[in-house]
């Protein structure tokens, strides 16, 4: 049977060590996990959201008109 190389077992020591060196952080992370799933599907299925119209974006006047008026002018 063949044994794994050093490095290999290098990282699956220090994977293993941060998983496992302070209690409760596993099931902090399941916890964390759960909630932004819950607020996933929350946001998929919210109905006050689909109702709303978004805005159309507002219209740029050009002013190169003006600017040019106001050259010409200040040029006499």
């Amino acid at each position: 049977m063949h044994f794994p190389g050093l490095i290999p077992l290098l990282i699956v020591l220090a994977l293993a060590f941060l998983l496992f060196s302070r209690p409760g952080r596993i099931s902090g992370l399941m916890e964390d996990l759960g909630k932004g799933i819950k607020g996933f599907r929350k946001g998929l299925s919210d109905p006050q959201d689909q109702n709303q119209v978004p805005e159309a974006p507002r219209q740029v006047q050009d002013r190169t008109e003006r600017t040019e008026r106001s050259e010409d002018q200040a040029s006499r």
